[in-house]
């Protein structure tokens, strides 16, 4: 797998509102690469504080917030592109383990 899939991830974030809700009430890292690999993301997956998750950032790639309120953003970091994702209950960081 590859970042290349991180951008379809996203389509399907905001597109499915199941997924978005299941999103915004996980709260481990293994519940977010549990519903990552359903979405067809294979990908690393890590709670994050909200600090972390929302700071500026300088490679910022898109962001937004789904009608329930998850907030995400893509953005490149260490090791190639990045998601960060806000959910209710924890934030957490995904990216692609062979990026």
């Amino acid at each position: 797998m590859s970042e290349a899939q991180i951008p379809a991830f996203l389509e399907r974030i905001k597109s499915d509102p199941s997924l978005a809700a299941a999103l915004f009430q996980a709260d481990t890292a293994a519940n977010v690469i549990t519903l990552a690999a359903g979405a067809g993301l294979d990908c690393t997956a890590a709670e994050i504080s909200q600090w972390q998750a929302t700071r500026a950032v300088p490679r910022l790639v898109d962001s937004g917030v789904c009608a329930n309120g998850l907030r995400w953003r893509s953005l490149h970091g260490p090791g190639g592109l990045h998601i960060q994702i806000v959910g209710a209950r924890a934030s957490f960081g995904l990216w692609c383990p062979h990026c």
